[in-house]
């Protein structure tokens, strides 16, 4: 049994060898057979500049002759080495033997039969035993002779000294560069031509709905009269500027422009114009919150963001945009991010002196594409006015009397008379006098009224007026200062006195004033009586 284990192991290693000399074969092929076309490839688009419907099919055809190339020579050996796949058996493998030693051709076989029958005799194991030791001494993988495969290796050899050749003599870009348009095979390559076109512009990049002037020129040992540029099937004769380079004028694109130019059948590459989507504000408007005490209704304006208001205004702008990612309200150098909901942004401030901002609009192709400057102009609540002066003689009236007049830009609150002893200003009282609350008013007063002042005292009084401005504490302006004295009772008594005596003084004169009248008029009835009795 150990004779024919080593019969066994001879043969695998037989078979190992067979294909370790295929694979050895195989990578020589390979390598001339797949490199020659490979490079046959690259002449042939190097020669021709094939359109990319044509190298496409020579990039299929490349990828299908080498895959099949190294599937046949290379993958399938390998996987019959490791026994991946299916290769020659035991009684193939002893023919191919047999072919090189012909003395254990038949035994080699006769073993094989015998160690494969099903019924074996002493006589088949006596048999099988010495054919086993007739063999053993045989050198079975010496069948295989891997020195045979030098005929092959010219083959390989020549495309690689094809490639050192164009290497060492400068001219290996005739290889890289057909290599480069064979993998590009959807790009469109062009052969060179007397002269060649050349952007001027460094950005075919333009912002949707604003004209691009394109601008080229042609470099080489011709310079064509005329060149035409093609956009969707349509052409466009360019026009030449005083330096000799050609431009078109895209007006106002709204998308992405694919177009090439053509001249004296020199083509160049299709160009593509980015056209860039800009924010684009549809609907602006405020809405104007006055404060609480001016009682005034929410008002809206529309289109502008200009606005006289009132101090204390809180203003919300909301801005209804397209293609917009952000709107940014910019005030001394400060930025306020207006939140977004859908295509509608709004931002709420609230407003106490005069501002000066603008609105940007921005996306992620552009940044502050529109910089809307506006202006408010804030109008300060300004102070209360109060003007009062003694009655005019003309109303007839007590001194004391006095007429007011109180005004305020937005609404009064309230009206005051401060008085004080003048002698004692830390006595001050204050009395209240009924205001309308509305912007302007008049009043009527006579000091004391029904306000407790002593007998025998000067009082220096005023009036002081409050508006409605509660966010500023009700601000006051006061009048000018009046003097009135209280007489005493005594006082009040010999005025009265005074009083009843100029009366009656006044009423004796009215009485010798009428007495003398009586005269004059009897005097005037008696020469009336004289001149009618003589007849005059």
């Amino acid at each position: 049994m150990e004779k024919e284990a080593i019969i066994y192991s001879k043969l695998e290693n037989f078979i190992r060898k067979y294909y370790t000399n295929e694979l050895l074969r195989g990578t020589l092929f390979f390598v001339g057979i797949g490199l020659l076309y490979f490079l046959l490839t690259l002449f042939i688009e190097y020669f021709l500049w094939l359109r990319p419907a044509a190298r496409t099919l020579l990039f299929i055809l490349v990828i299908v002759v080498e895959g099949y190339l190294f599937a046949r020579l290379i993958v399938f050996p390998l996987f019959k080495l490791f026994k991946l796949q299916k290769g020659i058996d035991h009684e193939q493998a002893a023919k191919i033997i047999g072919i090189h030693f012909l003395d254990v051709r038949d035994k080699l076989t006769n073993f094989l039969q015998l160690q494969n029958s099903p019924h074996k005799s002493e006589l088949i194991v006596a048999s099988i035993e010495q054919k086993a030791a007739s063999m053993q001494v045989i050198p079975f993988s010496s069948a295989i002779n891997f020195n045979v495969n030098k005929k092959f290796l010219p083959l390989a050899l020549v495309p690689v000294l094809i490639v050192l050749l164009f290497f060492l003599s400068g001219n290996f870009s005739v290889i890289s560069q057909s290599l480069n348009r064979v993998v590009h095979f959807k790009q469109q390559f062009l052969p060179p031509a007397p002269f060649k076109f050349q952007i001027i512009n460094t950005n075919l990049q333009t912002e949707q709905g604003t004209d691009f002037i394109l601008k080229v020129k042609t470099i080489g040992v011709v310079s064509p009269e005329s060149v035409t540029v093609f956009i969707d099937d349509e052409s466009y004769l360019m026009e030449r500027d005083s330096k000799g380079a050609f431009q078109y004028v895209f007006l106002k694109p709204v998308k992405n422009t694919v177009f090439h130019i053509e001249s004296a059948a020199v083509i160049s590459e299709d160009y593509t114009l980015a056209v860039v989507t800009v924010p684009s504000i549809v609907n602006f408007e405020m809405k104007l919150n006055f404060p609480s005490y001016l009682n005034r209704k929410p008002d809206f304006v529309k289109g502008t963001g200009n606005a006289i208001i009132p101090e204390g205004t809180v203003v919300t702008w909301v801005v209804n945009a397209v293609a917009t990612s952000t709107v940014d309200f910019m005030q001394d150098g400060m930025k306020s991010l207006f939140s977004k909901a859908s295509n509608s942004f709004s931002l709420t401030k609230k407003i106490s002196s005069n501002t000066n901002y603008q609105v940007c609009t921005s996306n992620k192709s552009v940044l502050n594409f529109e910089r809307l400057a506006y202006q408010i102009v804030v109008v300060k609540d300004q102070f209360p006015t109060i003007f009062v002066n003694n009655a005019p003689d003309s109303l007839k009236v007590d001194k004391n009397y006095v007429v007011g007049q109180v005004a305020d830009d937005y609404g009064l609150s309230k009206l005051n008379i401060v008085y004080y002893p003048k002698d004692r200003p830390s006595d001050t009282k204050r009395g209240s006098i009924a205001v309308k609350a509305d912007v302007n008013d008049r009043f009527v007063f006579q000091f004391p009224s029904n306000l407790p002042v002593l007998e025998g005292v000067t009082y220096d009084y005023f009036f002081e007026v409050f508006d409605n401005d509660a966010p500023h504490g009700f601000k006051s302006a006061k009048s000018a200062v009046f003097a009135y004295r209280e007489n005493t009772q005594i006082e009040k008594e010999d005025l009265n006195f005074k009083q009843q005596n100029e009366n009656i003084n006044s009423l004796s004169k009215s009485l010798q004033t009428q007495s003398k009248q009586l005269n004059e008029m009897d005097k005037l009835k008696k020469i009336r009586s004289r001149k009618g009795k003589f007849g005059l």
